[in-house]
């Protein structure tokens, strides 16, 4: 991996954050081609002076950055650079937007060292990690109010899997009505239940809440295979050959 990977990037305010990550990358990947920084601004100067860069690790607190904003402007500058948040959060609401803006994993700083390693491993290989809990937070549970205020719990339907399963293969709101013989409006419908049920706001995020979740039911599968990319467009979401949707963006 040494010999194949270019040069790796370490975002922290903080040095002893980015003397742990630096040292894991090199006892427990065997990569030591390791640079640092420690604002959003100095990442930014050695992205532009350094086009060796292939990953790097970024603190959503990194001074300067302005979180989605910076991660997005981060991903459009350097498409090609795979980008990681390793932070303190355990927000479902920060993961979703990191994912959002296009990163390639999302890393709490709790996580045991090998974990750790393991998740930065999927990454390098080229595989985008959902962290195991995001899947966790009642993904298909959700409590709601009824007209007279009532609080109630319930799962999505199986229509609504119907739907967002088709949703994450890539098809339109008018494909799914066809395909499942309602109205387009009806899907719509579904669709924004879904997305309550989720607690979720966009399509991004609704499939990468079902993938994680597929992903960390499974005995053998804890990641989230695909590149989500910032290319100009709308998004499209394709099917790889492991079967998973993978996010891509139509030119």
């Amino acid at each position: 991996m040494a010999n194949e990977t270019g040069e790796i990037l370490v975002a922290d305010s903080h040095p002893l954050c980015r003397e742990g990550l630096t040292t894991l990358f090199a006892r427990n990947l065997g990569l030591s081609n390791l640079i640092e920084a420690w604002d959003f601004p100095s990442v930014i100067a050695r992205m532009a002076s350094r086009r060796s860069i292939d990953l790097v690790t970024i603190d959503l607190g990194l001074p300067g950055m302005h979180k989605r904003e910076g991660l997005r402007d981060l991903r459009i500058r350097y498409p090609e650079v795979r980008v990681v948040v390793v932070a303190a959060a355990r927000d479902r609401e920060m993961v979703l937007d990191a994912l959002g803006a296009g990163v390639h994993g999302y890393i709490p700083k709790d996580f045991p060292v090998h974990e750790m390693a393991d998740a930065l491993r999927k990454v390098l290989a080229g595989q985008i990690y959902v962290p195991p809990f995001l899947s966790d937070l009642n993904a298909r549970k959700a409590s709601f109010a009824d007209d007279d205020g009532a609080a109630h719990e319930t799962a999505l339907t199986g229509r609504q899997f119907e739907v967002l399963n088709l949703l994450a293969a890539g098809r339109s709101n008018k494909e799914i009505a066809r395909l499942l013989c309602i109205a387009e409006g009806t899907v719509k419908v579904h669709i924004a239940a879904a997305f309550r049920m989720l607690g979720v706001h966009n399509r991004v995020s609704a499939v990468a809440v079902m993938q994680a979740r597929a992903f960390n039911d499974s005995a053998d599968e804890t990641y989230l295979p695909g590149l989500l990319e910032e290319k100009r467009g709308r998004p499209m979401l394709q099917r790889n050959f492991s079967g998973v949707s993978q996010i891509s963006y139509r030119r």
